[in-house]
């Protein structure tokens, strides 16, 4: 994924079992140096990680960007590949320990830079705040599995095969090759206090060639499975790119090496970028069936929009409790200290001769 410049992703989805976490396949563990870095609210991970993403753009390295999902304007993570270095917010709910610390992984302790007497005098408030916006998540989390719960609208099994057999031309036209790549899996939708939403600039960043995917039948997620897992037996590089609601699910596929990607599109999360093709799935069945299968699309489109809009003014909810609880412990942060430690990490990063 170093042939362009930059490409943003999420690694945690808020689904309906909760936050559900890819960080532990952030990094090639056996190639690259990871920074946790350790802190809580307000002190300066994102901006620290913003500065770092910027200067290694500034020199011409790919970097991929990683957001949060709960506030996509904030930065989770940040990856130089050609450098093998990463830096990761390690804390709660995504929690992140090395397996062999120093040599593959080291922290950064940025919570030194609190003032420890200060933030005593604001524990009860930072107590009420923590648990305030931890409710709305759990309030989010319960209606996603409600759309969950929901389900769709199912085809017939010959609208399934023939989605099938569409799907292994395609694969046989357009998988080509073998490599020695390998799988990472990414989020690049998700539901966040800004909307259901997804960074389909990174499909256009790495991908020349687009395949959209009607998707609303679920006819398209077989059809990327299969495409998946023809590239992963010819040793392709494959970005895996799971479905929130089922993070068990690809949902999108992105293929560096052949420039190609197979996007899911859906009445819910429509993609407008440039397409090489439309692929119109869910114009498989025939007259008659679709014919039976409009109303019961129809309902259930109308109800999990709504409760997805509730699920997201929950998270905004939990953004604003969040913002509060961020206002306790910025008055406390040594900011000048976090810049000099971010100047210290871009010199290490950028300039090899740098050590810490």
């Amino acid at each position: 994924m170093d042939n362009k410049q930059a490409a943003r992703f999420f690694l945690g989805a808020n689904s309906p079992g909760g936050f559900y976490s890819l960080y532990d396949g952030f990094t090639d563990t056996e190639r690259d140096h990871l920074y946790i870095l350790k802190g809580g609210p307000g002190c300066g991970k994102s901006t620290f990680m913003k500065k770092l993403g910027a200067a290694a753009e500034s020199e011409g390295y790919f970097v991929e960007y990683i957001h949060c999902s709960g506030d996509p304007e904030s930065l989770d993570g940040v990856y130089v590949p050609k450098l093998n270095t990463a830096y990761v917010d390690g804390t709660s709910p995504h929690v992140i320990e090395p397996a062999f610390a120093g040599s593959q992984a080291s922290y950064v302790n940025m919570g030194a830079f609190y003032d420890p007497v200060e933030l005593a005098g604001r524990r009860e408030a930072i107590a009420e705040l923590t648990g305030r916006y931890k409710g709305h998540y759990a309030r989010a989390f319960g209606l996603l599995g409600a759309v969950k719960a929901l389900g769709g609208a199912r085809p017939s099994e010959e609208a399934l095969a023939a989605a099938e057999k569409r799907g292994r031309g395609l694969i046989r036209r357009e998988i080509r090759g073998h490599g020695n790549g390998k799988t990472v899996k990414r989020f690049l939708s998700a539901y966040t206090c800004l909307g259901y939403m997804a960074y389909f600039d990174t499909v256009e960043a790495l991908a020349d060639r687009v395949f959209v995917l009607d998707n609303d039948l679920g006819l398209g997620y077989a059809v990327i499975e299969a495409a998946a897992r023809e590239a992963e037996s010819r040793g392709l590089m494959a970005v895996r790119c799971q479905w929130p609601l089922r993070p068990e699910v690809t949902e999108h596929l992105i293929l560096p090496e052949l420039g190609l990607a197979l996007v899911s599109g859906t009445s819910e999360l429509e993609y407008t970028g440039k397409m090489t093709r439309h692929m119109r799935l869910d114009a498989i069945p025939g007259k008659e069936e679709l014919t039976e299968l409009k109303p019961e699309l129809k309902r259930l489109s109308k109800l999990r929009r709504a409760l997805t809009e509730e699920a997201v003014s929950a998270l905004q909810d939990a953004k604003a409790a969040h913002d509060e609880l961020e206002e306790q412990y910025i008055p406390t942060v040594d900011f000048a200290g976090l810049d000099r430690l971010a100047e210290r990490h871009i010199g290490a990063l950028i300039d090899r001769r740098l050590q810490f």
